[in-house]
């Protein structure tokens, strides 16, 4: 590392890290990042960093695995600073999975890896800041099943507080949408996958916040197509009808776009799709409408629908199609939902850089602090090469 970066790397290390209590974090802050952003080095835990390093292997990792930090001390300065430097248009909601060998580090449970096959696994929730310059995360969250959450001594064992209790992932959201916004932080817009938006309470969540959404939802969500009238509560259930037949039935109004994917190289894509409004109109939103929400009228959103093939058939729809229900004003310019809703693809870069190069699925530790410490970590070194790939002499926060 040069004296340049080295002092780059210092600055950036005394603001992220201001609120540590001691000097001594900070200075192994600094180590760990160096450690992470090492390049040659395959594996980025604690004994090889330490070694490449030249640094005591047990001080290296009793900061990241023992030491008394909050991670949470940390994500608003660093979620502050990524802010800062990518002035996001979206805020992407996703979760994570960090394949594990055993039951007993923390919050490791058979379960769904993402969209892929059970496997045993812990799941991070993270936000991300996404904008012309770049992407990066902002905060981390790991889920904790209800089976760790009920088991006392597996808790103890894994440093896991005890005012915590199980949350579902989109109260894990909310939650660290309010505790960054006490730094004055809310998203300019969400995104997030279908997981996140089939949950009405999330929706709502964002709503009675005032965060605009714009969120994947499965094509068998029950809507209403709006005809310009307010619709009560419980007014035209017989005409209720499925999110995939309104897209067929406005597939001839689809128009052709251009986006990339960094799931495919980047390389340009192109996708035919159509917005078109309608009313929510599953038992949740007519129950929360008949009790006095939203003037006891049905939402009405916009339904922003991709067909990946022109000639695609209702055959092979599961493909063809992704769905999204947004609550963005009427007059948005169809080009302007179509290049919000594909930037959320870009946090894959995200992932592919932190697997690859900054060692985000190595750490071995099997505690509560220890996971947050180093995905934290992680993301600040994840940053700190975004600052040195836009600018080399990126603003602090104040």
């Amino acid at each position: 590392m040069t004296a340049e970066l080295s002092a780059d790397l210092g600055e950036f290390v005394q603001d992220v890290f201001k609120y540590l209590v001691f000097d001594s974090q900070r200075v192994w802050a600094g180590t760990y990042l160096r450690g992470l952003m090492l390049t040659g080095l395959k594996r980025k835990s604690v004994q090889p960093m330490a070694a490449a390093l030249g640094v005591p292997e047990q001080n290296l990792g009793h900061f990241v695995g023992v030491s008394s930090w909050d991670a949470w001390e940390v994500t608003p300065r660093l979620a502050a600073r990524t802010v800062r430097v990518l002035e996001p248009t979206v805020w992407v909601l996703d979760d994570h999975p960090f394949l594990r060998t055993g039951p007993k580090i923390v919050c490791a449970k058979k379960q769904y890896a993402g969209n892929g096959p059970v496997k045993l696994c812990q799941v991070g929730v993270s936000w991300h800041a996404v904008s012309s310059k770049g992407s990066s995360p902002l905060a981390w969250r790991l889920f904790m099943p209800e089976a760790w959450a009920q088991d006392p001594a597996r808790r103890a064992v894994a440093r896991i507080p005890p005012h915590l209790e199980h949350r579902t992932k989109p109260e894990l959201a909310l939650e660290m949408l309010d505790e960054v916004a006490v730094a004055g932080l809310h998203p300019p817009l969400v995104l997030a996958d279908s997981l996140y938006g089939q949950n009405v309470a999330f929706r709502q969540g964002l709503s009675d916040r005032g965060i605009p959404w714009l969120l994947a939802i499965p094509g068998n969500t029950t809507l209403l197509p709006a005809d310009g009238k307010p619709v009560t509560a419980w007014a035209r259930e017989d005409a209720q009808i499925t999110a995939y037949e309104i897209a067929c039935s406005v597939r001839y109004r689809a128009r052709r776009f251009r986006y990339r994917e960094p799931t495919h190289g980047h390389r340009a894509r192109y996708g035919w799709f159509t917005a078109v409004r309608v009313h929510v109109a599953g038992t949740t939103t007519r129950k929360a409408a008949a009790a006095g929400r939203n003037g006891g009228h049905l939402p009405e959103l916009t339904l922003l629908v991709q067909w990946k093939h022109k000639r695609a058939t209702n055959a092979d729809h599961a493909e063809a199609f992704r769905i999204w229900l947004t609550d963005l004003p009427t007059d948005t310019p169809l080009r302007v939902l179509v290049r919000r809703a594909t930037s959320r693809w870009e946090i894959e870069t995200d992932y592919k850089d932190m697997n690859q190069h900054l060692g985000l699925g190595h750490y071995e530790g099997r505690t509560w602090p220890g996971f947050h410490h180093h995905v934290t970590l992680v993301s600040a070194a994840h940053l700190f090469c975004l600052e040195q790939r836009l600018n080399p002499k990126a603003p602090a926060t104040t």
